[in-house]
């Protein structure tokens, strides 16, 4: 993603960015800069020079790191082990951590709940308004209980960079943990036909604002798998929609449900079901944007 720049613009203004009058592209090149150089210039003291670039430092660093780099979980991987469960009938979740996610977990941790809500891009992110430290403790708990957590690849502050703090915060064991990226329900249809054969051989019960366009999608699309559709009025509706999914006779559910996704998928994995943050999947589905892949 490059925005307001493209490639070549970015790669302009990292070679030859010159602080001025402050129009976009002199702004661009302090962020440059107070993103990397200056951060470096703040670990030395003064009169110190230290005779090599960014690039070189962060090479010198990562091979120090190389122990701790976290190979994620593929599409295929997370497949595999979804087939598992919904053949044996046994419990299984994955949860995605996005801005939003983020933002649950560390409000009043990381950033308080006054900075989230003044901020017109951030306030009810997901779903789910702050303060709720409540259900911030209960997301942080699912975090551990799920059987695949997809976390944000890119390294943006509200996204990679704010879930290593979170992290952190809450002492999560990421080396134990099955993680994923945060896009592996897009990953998932774009490199496998997984949906494709679930919807084929197993009952799926929607859940989500747009469950039953869904369902008149899917059906018109050859499947008749559908169990039930479910709504999710708010993040304070997730008992009442767990009381409605108990009433169906179902094998995995595809949920679409901002935030309270996390907390449904792991409800229902403990009641021996298999669960997927779907997410804006079904939107692009019905929208056009993805098709199911078939083989």
């Amino acid at each position: 993603m490059t925005y307001s720049f493209s490639p070549e613009q970015w790669e302009y203004l990292f070679r030859l960015g010159y602080p001025g009058p402050w129009d976009k592209e002199s702004m661009a090149s302090e962020a440059i800069y107070r993103g990397g150089e200056a951060i470096v210039k703040s670990k030395l003291l003064k009169n110190q020079y230290l005779p090599y670039n960014l690039e070189d430092i962060i090479e010198e660093g990562m091979k120090s790191l190389l122990n701790d780099i976290i190979c994620l979980q593929t599409a295929s991987e997370v497949e595999m082990q979804l087939l598992e469960a919904l053949r044996e009938k046994k419990g299984f979740s994955v949860i995605r951590i996005g801005d939003g996610e983020i933002l649950a977990l560390s409000h009043d941790i990381l950033v308080t709940s006054e900075e989230i809500n003044k901020n017109r891009r951030l306030k009810g992110m997901g779903g789910f308004k702050v303060p709720n430290h409540e259900k911030r403790d209960l997301l942080a708990k699912n975090l551990l209980e799920a059987d695949i957590v997809g976390i944000p690849e890119a390294r943006y502050p509200v996204y990679q960079r704010m879930f290593n703090q979170v992290a952190k915060e809450y002492g999560l064991p990421l080396q134990s943990m099955k993680l994923a990226a945060s896009l592996i329900n897009y990953q998932i249809n774009q490199e496998t036909a997984f949906y494709h054969h679930v919807l084929k051989n197993y009952r799926v019960l929607l859940i989500g604002n747009r469950s039953a366009d869904g369902e008149e999608f899917f059906i018109k699309k050859g499947y008749n798998s559908i169990a039930g559709t479910i709504k999710v009025p708010g993040f304070d509706s997730i008992e009442k929609v767990m009381e409605e999914a108990d009433r169906y006779e179902y094998d995995i559910a595809f949920v679409s449900a901002g935030v309270a996704a996390n907390i449904i998928c792991v409800e229902i994995a403990r009641r021996d079901k298999v669960a997927i943050d779907f997410g804006h999947l079904l939107d692009w589905y019905l929208s056009g944007r993805r098709v199911i892949r078939t083989e």
